[in-house]
């Protein structure tokens, strides 16, 4: 398997299924390196207890990093078969939050499919051993079935919260057996849980970065938030606090910022608003991609899949600087970009594989970083103020109460606004010689 795509490390070892959405999301190994700790504690809870847990909310089967129930009713009714004829079935694996809630980390399709059964949902069918049972609802069993299999104990390995996070995050992935286990993002999904989990959630959903990102299925298993993770990760600690692998370094981000307060929430939405739509501003649809290779050995159009190394360095790259200095020079950072990927053969092998790898990280970084600052040399950053005075607009007013845009009059002051005469984001002043007095509405027209 190669390590240049989600599949290598996104989903390396948590997946059965091959995933070619992205290039460069090699994170390496996790080492832990303080092994004890864990607290993992054996019970044989019965059918009729979890079932009673599940209802009141004690026991989440479906969190939302869990798959969904995909077993069909034969194999579940055979489940409830087993369960009758003492037949043993596989132990459970369950964690316990902060808040006293067991979420479940192996077990969902058995778990699943006895509350079905217990709530009237399915009929049995494809029955075996007890064929003449083919057809029942759980209501409509003898009253002697029903409570055989409402003491039916199950046996349980449950985690303790105080379980260390590196550590967690291994035993989920060894534990996590099922037809389909989960991939990075969606254990940390799991194990990371709070406000800074929920921005997330909602910037997958800002339209610069779906523009730029231009990925089909990219939502799929997570990978549009594992990459604003990464975003995040860099954005506040840099790529210098990744010494000790790209996993840790996202991990410890997550573990130290997942109760991050209100304000630290605004400014990560508004960075990550600003770098998308830099990116946007400067890539268009082709944002966070190498150029093919073709078979003459020379480098051809953009990639189809964008490559999440890159990602992390190009959006990190554009918080450093003003918006309306990203905008004016974005051809110039175009043009940058474009002789970076077609003449730097080490930087292209970096961000394909073993991404994780420090040494590989900096070159990455330091090399675009220098890229970019050179590309900005000659443009200074925007005035720090936005908006005109409401005192020069009363001024302006009185002076001459003609709207620059129509040249219409101005009937009233609270119907004009002040605009700028060289745009904002081209860098003109927010200085009474660039300003002038428009009609509300105008102005309004005019950005559209």
């Amino acid at each position: 398997m190669q390590e240049d795509e989600l599949s290598a490390e996104e989903t390396k070892s948590v997946t059965q299924e091959p995933d070619d959405a992205l290039e460069g999301a090699d994170e390496g190994e996790l080492v832990v390196t303080e092994p004890d700790g864990v607290v993992l504690e054996k019970n044989d809870r019965s059918l009729s207890e979890f079932h009673r847990w599940f209802q009141n909310g004690r026991l989440i089967v479906d969190p939302e990093w869990q798959r969904q129930y995909v077993w069909e009713r034969k194999r579940a009714s055979k489940l409830i078969e087993s369960f009758l004829r003492d037949i043993p079935v596989p132990v459970i694996y369950l964690a316990k939050n902060d808040e006293g809630k067991y979420e479940v980390i192996d077990g969902l399709q058995r778990l699943t499919s006895i509350f079905d059964f217990f709530d009237n949902k399915y009929r049995l069918s494809g029955m075996e051993l007890l064929p003449d049972l083919n057809g029942k609802h759980f209501k409509d069993l003898a009253h002697k079935l029903q409570g055989k299999l409402q003491d039916t104990t199950l046996r349980t390995f449950e985690m303790s919260p105080k379980t260390p996070k590196d550590l967690m995050f291994v035993i989920f992935e060894r534990l996590n057996t099922g037809g389909i286990a989960l991939n990075d993002m969606e254990i940390r999904n799991c194990l990371y849980r709070g406000p800074l989990n929920v921005l997330v959630k909602n910037l997958a959903r800002n339209d610069d970065f779906i523009t730029c990102a231009n990925q089909n299925n990219l939502t799929k298993r997570m990978a549009d938030r594992a990459l604003i993770f990464r975003f995040l990760a860099f954005y506040e600690r840099t790529h210098m606090k990744a010494r000790l692998g790209l996993k840790r370094f996202l991990n410890e981000f997550l573990d130290t910022y997942r109760f991050a307060n209100q304000d630290k929430l605004d400014e990560y939405e508004r960075e990550f608003k600003k770098a998308m739509r830099a990116c946007v501003t400067v890539f268009g649809k082709d944002a966070f991609r190498l150029r093919r290779d073709v078979e003459s050995g020379s480098i051809g159009e953009w990639a189809t899949r964008m490559n999440a190394a890159i990602f992390q360095v190009l959006s990190v790259s554009f918080t450093r600087y003003d918006i309306g200095q990203l905008t004016r020079r974005a051809d110039a950072i175009y043009e940058e970009y474009v002789d970076l990927v077609s003449t730097d053969e080490r930087w292209r092998d970096y961000v394909r594989r073993a991404t994780g790898q420090y040494p590989r990280l900096e070159y990455v970084f330091d090399t675009w970083n220098q890229r970019l600052k050179l590309a900005l040399a000659d443009s200074a950053p925007n005035d720090s103020v936005r908006l005109f005075t409401r005192q020069l607009k009363e001024q302006m007013f009185q002076q001459n109460p003609n709207c620059a845009i129509c040249g219409q009059r101005i009937s009233l002051l609270l119907d004009a606004a002040m605009d700028h005469d060289v745009h904002y984001w081209r860098g003109g002043k927010t200085i009474p010689e660039n300003a002038h007095l428009v009609h509300r509405h105008c102005n309004l027209s005019k950005a559209k």
